[in-house]
């Protein structure tokens, strides 16, 4: 595995999705590489980060419209029908 190829699999890793023969292909390059797995700890230091902001609390995101949502719903339910 390459940095590049590493990098993109570090995502996958932290949130505990990554499996099989890429994880453990990931590890063996971490142990190898110094930059990677200081991209890892940043990641790991940015992921409780995340569970901190609400999207609708973020400039430009709308504020989440629950009748919307649900008329959406009906509409998509009627469709299959």
């Amino acid at each position: 595995m390459d940095c590049e190829h590493a990098r993109i699999a570090l995502t996958a890793q932290v949130l505990g999705i990554l499996e099989g023969a890429e994880r453990d292909s990931l590890r063996a390059h971490l142990d190898q590489c110094p930059s990677c797995r200081s991209e890892r700890e940043e990641l790991l230091g940015v992921l409780p980060l995340l569970d901190t902001v609400m999207p609708y609390e973020l400039d430009g995101v709308p504020t989440p419209d629950p009748a919307r949502a649900i008329e959406a719903a009906r509409r998509a339910a009627a469709d299959r029908d």
